[in-house]
């Protein structure tokens, strides 16, 4: 995990509309997601947030409170792990997260794990390569394998 103090820029990173900024920043917090800042907005309630995952691997979290029914339909955003993939996928499940595909490894040679967020934005975490001589050409055989 990088320092969420760092600053570089940002080469690119998801906004994502919330409903309860506050409790988002919770459940992404307890994933191992770090707070980088907070902004207030008028009145002092939470503006915006950003979050960090390693580095460039940001995510902004912004409040929108209004029913856009299901939210990020087709996006699925994607975190690389070092280690500890399956103690992450344990951890949300022991907060109530929903697992939308348990963690498992997979024909492209690295093991994941998807769940959807309170607001149905999908998340996948990723570690691998599992197999370290494994050539790419192996990698996409593997793949297109019935």
């Amino acid at each position: 995990m990088s320092d969420p103090s760092e600053f570089y820029p940002m080469p690119s990173f998801p906004t994502l509309a919330v409903r309860d900024l506050n409790a988002s920043l919770r459940w992404y917090e307890m994933l191992g997601f770090k707070t980088v800042f907070v902004m207030p907005g008028p009145g002092g309630a939470p503006a915006l947030a950003h979050l960090r995952w390693a580095r460039y691997a940001d995510l902004l979290l912004r409040p929108d409170p209004t029913d856009h029914g299901t939210r990020g339909l087709g996006m699925t955003l994607s975190f690389a792990v070092q280690d500890g993939l399956d103690a992450i996928a344990d951890r949300a499940k022991a907060n109530g997260a929903s697992l939308l595909r348990e963690p498992g490894d997979r024909p492209w040679n690295a093991r994941d794990f998807t769940l959807a967020d309170p607001d149905g934005f999908v998340l996948t975490f990723t570690m691998g390569p599992l197999k370290r001589d494994m050539t790419m050409d192996q990698v996409v055989a593997n793949v297109r394998r019935p």
